[in-house]
């Protein structure tokens, strides 16, 4: 072989080449450690960032309005069911979940009639039906007004057959 054809050859593939050595400007391994944590591989997506959804939701278990800490107490009244104050689900804090029955409980004051405020609430609640959540908004005034409505239909929705989870990968359905 002369000079002039080797140079029109193509490279060796990946991993192979002059004595099993491998090419020198070979790929890097799957996951590379670029600065601060790993690197996703080709293709995949990165994971979200959630460190500020989590400190929203802790700071407002923290500053509970009084209509939430009455609806607190509300909720931990009913016998066997477990709620969780301030979940986070995906970019969103909701004001109290059970995980069971997947249903998320939302409470609107006064802030909530503003245009964007809604714009807003509209998404979370988009967000939580594509997650396979049911969503449950009350006024503050219902839960001041009306305790005994409030835990009645939150009974009914968790005695209310609830939508089954999505299928595990490549299960299908």
């Amino acid at each position: 072989m002369t000079p002039q054809n080797k140079a029109q050859e193509p490279p060796p593939p990946w991993g192979e080449g002059a004595e099993g050595e491998g090419r020198a400007d070979a790929p890097p391994p799957r996951a590379t450690k670029l600065g601060h944590g790993w690197a996703p591989a080709p293709g995949e997506d990165r994971q979200k960032d959630r460190k500020q959804t989590k400190l929203r939701a802790k700071r407002q278990r923290k500053e509970m309005t009084p209509s939430e800490k009455q609806l607190w107490k509300l909720l931990r009244s009913i016998e066997g069911v477990t709620f969780r104050s301030q979940p986070e689900i995906g970019p969103y804090v909701f004001d109290f979940g059970q995980y069971a029955a997947r249903l998320l409980i939302e409470i609107d004051g006064a802030i909530h009639r503003l245009p964007g405020v809604q714009a807003n609430d509209q998404a979370k609640e988009i967000y939580a039906v594509a997650n396979k959540f049911r969503v449950l908004r009350f006024a503050n005034n219902d839960v001041w007004d009306r305790p005994a409505w409030v835990i009645a239909q939150v009974r009914a929705f968790l005695d209310a057959p609830h939508p089954l989870p999505p299928p595990r990968k490549g299960e299908g359905v």
